[in-house]
């Protein structure tokens, strides 16, 4: 073990979709230990996804339990403790603090009819307020409206709605309804209903949707204290009661963070369940904003918004063939053992194209799904998955086209998330975009961003920016291949003329029987 100094030992936590990730690190951002758990997810039928609030604060309790065991820590070492959680999906809970129902996260597809509705029939007041003009059932207004008219009793008992890491981080610290919190980046994941330019709930806009504005949670900043960890919380984490709770942020915002985007022009490459695209800006872009499935939140830093644009089920779509088709669930070998193969492949996948909609499509194309095409009996899994990884090289160079459309140049993408892992799928995306991909060396994700939160939060780190770029260093950049540049060039032309024309309608036609709608024989 490096000696380092342990004057203050600082825990990060993240919330992500598919598990949560505790990590404790000093003040000179030094990793001394590092925990993982888990989250379930109830498929309870076509485009119905749940998730259970509590199994997932238990997966916080193991995660930084097994950092606190790893680490080798004292209780008393610790300073405090941040959090950051997934954006969409809100956490509906009673005055006690309890899910009134399962969480609806952003994977869902069931609110249709209440995306209609908003689409329809509501103001969009938050085209020029929130610099958000798409609609999806993620929007916490239509996961908010359809409990209202499918389950009543549920929605009786709302007190609050929080996102996933302040509902985790209050139960941590025994809160109830009336403390309520959000940080403006954790509110800017209700896409809507929010002000951009205040960093505040949008009275105008709840009262449109029917939202009471004491169901709107009170906004604090990233780093403020919202509370000390419970006698309750302490026994199960290891963690010292009353230890300091800062507010945290989305995981968006904290993984980008941890990449070292502290400056607008940057890009990311968040690499996770969804994939996630983001590109640093100082404030809202109209054009940009207008472009269908593109997002506006706000950043950490003060002074700093993001773009992005998203695929649900990027990294979702690998997880799912190696459960389901592989049938080896949680074997993480199989990630590495398939690149390796997948790097044998020539760019273009011999031909097979994959649409990575497992989770829907973006708004204007609602009806989009998973599907190959251009397979044959040769095909393998090689073939496969490497047809994947490169589906979202893709849909990022679409989102590029956009920025640079709109006088936003990317130079370089910084790579995070579990999937910078991959080096083939670093290459992939360099080549499929023609930019370099740089993985900085520091691969710990959101929860460096967290610790280095949690230590500003309390005042051991003055400025973040500053210290997020002394914690994170240089690391590998791939670099395009002018050679596999002009094959995806061909690759790209032909995907683009096939989504935007003749597979739409396939979708559109499928839709029905997916959906287990009545069909006319």
């Amino acid at each position: 073990r490096v000696s380092v100094s342990r004057a203050g030992i600082y825990v990060g936590v993240d919330g992500g979709t598919q598990g949560s990730k505790a990590g404790l690190y000093t003040a000179d951002g030094h990793l001394l230990g590092s925990g993982y758990a888990e989250h379930a997810f109830d498929h309870l039928r076509p485009g119905w996804v749940e998730m259970d609030p509590r199994q997932i604060e238990d997966a916080v309790v193991s995660a930084i339990g097994q950092a606190m065991v790893e680490g080798r820590v004292a209780a008393n070492e610790i300073r405090s403790v941040a959090m950051s959680g997934i954006l969409c999906g809100p956490v509906f809970v009673d005055d006690d603090w309890n899910p009134v129902r399962p969480l609806i996260p952003f994977l869902d597809t069931r609110a249709q009819d209440e995306l209609r509705w908003l689409r329809s029939e509501v103001e969009p007041l938050w085209v020029e307020e929130s610099a958000n003009a798409s609609l999806d059932t993620y929007v916490m207004a239509t996961t908010y409206e359809w409990v209202r008219r499918h389950e009543p009793d549920a929605f009786a008992r709302i007190r609050k709605i929080l996102s996933l890491a302040p509902y985790v981080a209050g139960r941590l610290c025994g809160l109830r309804a009336s403390d309520a919190f959000s940080d403006p980046s954790h509110l800017s994941g209700w896409i809507i209903g929010w002000n951009a330019t205040t960093g505040t709930v949008s009275e105008r806009q709840l009262d449109n949707l029917g939202i009471p504005l004491e169901h709107a949670p009170r906004i604090v900043s990233s780093h403020d204290v919202i509370g000390a960890l419970s006698a309750d919380a302490a026994r199960r984490t290891g963690l010292p009661v009353g230890t300091p709770v800062i507010a945290g942020a989305g995981d968006v915002m904290q993984s980008n963070l941890s990449a070292g985007l502290t400056d607008i022009g940057m890009a990311t490459d968040v690499a996770g369940t969804a994939s996630i695209l983001t590109v640093s800006v100082a404030s809202p872009v109209p054009a940009i904003t207008r472009v269908p499935g593109m997002l506006y939140s706000v950043g950490t830093l003060p002074g700093q918004a993001l773009y992005w644009g998203y695929v649900k089920a990027g990294g979702l779509s690998l997880r799912w063939l190696r459960d389901e088709v592989l049938g080896r669930p949680g074997d993480g070998d199989l990630y590495r053992e398939v690149d390796q193969r997948a790097g044998r492949v020539s760019p273009g996948s011999d031909g097979v194209l994959f649409t990575p909609y497992l989770s829907g499509g973006n708004p204007d194309n609602p009806n989009a799904a998973g599907s190959w095409l251009g397979m044959s009996a040769g095909t393998n899994v090689a073939v496969l998955w490497r047809s994947m990884l490169e589906s979202i090289a893709f849909e990022y160079a679409d989102f590029l086209d956009v920025f640079a459309a709109n006088g936003v140049g990317v130079g370089e993408v910084l790579a995070v998330g579990g999937g910078a892992r991959s080096a083939i799928w670093n290459q992939i995306k360099a080549d499929v975009n023609g930019i370099p991909w740089k993985v900085p060396a520091r691969q710990d994700g959101a929860i460096l961003a967290n610790a280095v939160l949690a230590a500003h939060g309390i005042g051991d780190v003055a400025d973040m920016a500053t210290a997020i770029r002394e914690w994170v260093s240089d690391g590998a950049v791939s670099r395009p291949d002018p050679e596999a540049v002009s094959a995806y060039q061909r690759v790209q032309e032909v995907r683009r003329s096939i989504l935007g024309g003749s597979l739409r309608s396939v979708f559109d036609a499928v839709a029905p029987l997916r959906s287990g709608s009545n069909i006319e024989s």
